[in-house]
């Protein structure tokens, strides 16, 4: 019977040593770093084109190859880019694509979208350029706000990404 009350006193030596080293190690190391929850703000952009056809002709080629290209090096960029370029196909009439970017972090984020279509007899391309502004902003609570300012290559703004493209074939 003493002995069964000695291991019980030692378990429970053993139990009290135990909680006294973990409590000391929290007070002697504690964490130096919080981690947060992710904060990542997704921001679409969508670029458009719109192919007009004056001919009658079947098998008219309405496909236009586009460049969305990082300004700045080592910012978002859309997840199948190579390196800081994105190349990308619209085919046909108004024809749309979005691209997706992720921010984690505050700044303003610059990127270049063009038109890169080889010129073909009877295709006339829009040959416009955009600078694309991403603000991201620090709101409340953490809280990502993007604001977008795409400014075309006549020095106006845009509230949309838009190529005019046509294929005419004059009939002598």
């Amino acid at each position: 019977m003493l002995m069964k009350k000695e291991n019980r006193n030692m378990k429970k030596n053993r139990q009290i040593l135990v909680l006294a080293a973990l409590l000391f190690s929290f007070l002697c190391f504690p964490a130096d770093k919080v981690l947060a929850a992710s904060n990542v703000v997704e921001v679409p952009l969508t670029v458009k084109q719109n192919f007009e056809e004056n001919s009658n002709e079947k098998g008219i080629d309405l496909t236009g190859t586009y460049e969305f290209r990082a300004l700045d090096i080592g910012i978002p960029m859309p997840g199948d880019s190579d390196n800081d370029r994105h190349v990308f196909v619209l085919d046909g009439n108004n024809a749309e694509k979005m691209i997706s970017l992720q921010f984690q972090h505050g700044g303003v984020y610059r990127y270049h979208l063009v038109q890169t279509s080889k010129d073909k007899e009877n295709y006339t391309y829009d040959r416009s350029s955009y600078i694309i502004a991403v603000y991201i902003k620090n709101g409340e609570n953490g809280k990502l706000v993007p604001q977008v300012i795409a400014e075309k290559n006549d020095g106006k703004k845009y509230g949309e990404l838009m190529f005019y493209n046509s294929y005419n074939k004059r009939n002598i």
